[in-house]
């Protein structure tokens, strides 16, 4: 139980504590006749109340089972030709839900780009060793812990393109959440 439901259920005792008080008062003068108006009110407030209850909680399965996530994964590897990094993104969330590669972006200016002040003309892919900038890649529709395509790169490539040595590998849902992962290249 959280602090709000703590809170709910303590004014609701102080207010049921406060009619039954009024009804022993009642009662004790030896005034019987307003006892089924008593009793039709407690009803109705508590009917009032379950239908509340119910909503609160319907809302939050709906919102449980609505979740939406992310988990941008990635590895790096030396195979004959150099090293590698693939990267993918898994749907950590509990529906089906829409991812789209943005690309890589550079330190500097993922923050620009997750609050909306920048778009995606920050973000570069590569395609054959070729950067290009605001492409609009394919859109993978994902079921809860399914995976994207995995997508390879030269580290060499990403090294020389960006001039600091930390990028951020960038996806996108169609709940427009951005999904990031942190590459720092060390060699």
């Amino acid at each position: 139980m959280n602090n709000k439901d703590l809170v709910i259920m303590s004014v609701l005792t102080a207010f049921l504590s406060s009619i039954i008080v009024f009804i022993c008062l009642d009662v004790s003068n030896g005034n019987f006749d307003n006892l089924a108006d008593w009793f039709g009110a407690l009803g109705s407030i508590g009917a009032i109340l379950a239908v509340i209850y119910q909503v609160h909680k319907q809302r939050e399965e709906f919102l449980d089972a609505n979740q939406k996530g992310g988990e941008v994964c990635l590895k790096a590897y030396r195979d004959m030709s150099g090293y590698k990094l693939k990267h993918w993104i898994v749907n950590t969330g509990k529906s089906v839900e829409g991812y789209r590669f943005i690309g890589f972006v550079a330190e500097k200016d993922i923050e620009a780009l997750l609050n909306g002040s920048k778009g995606a003309e920050v973000a570069v892919q590569f395609f054959g060793n070729v950067p290009y900038y605001d492409v609009e890649s394919n859109l993978e529709s994902l079921v809860p812990a399914g995976q994207s395509e995995k997508i390879e790169l030269d580290i060499t490539m990403l090294k020389s393109f960006f001039d600091r040595k930390t990028v951020y590998i960038v996806y996108k849902g169609l709940s427009d959440d951005f999904y990031t992962k942190k590459v720092t290249i060390k060699y």
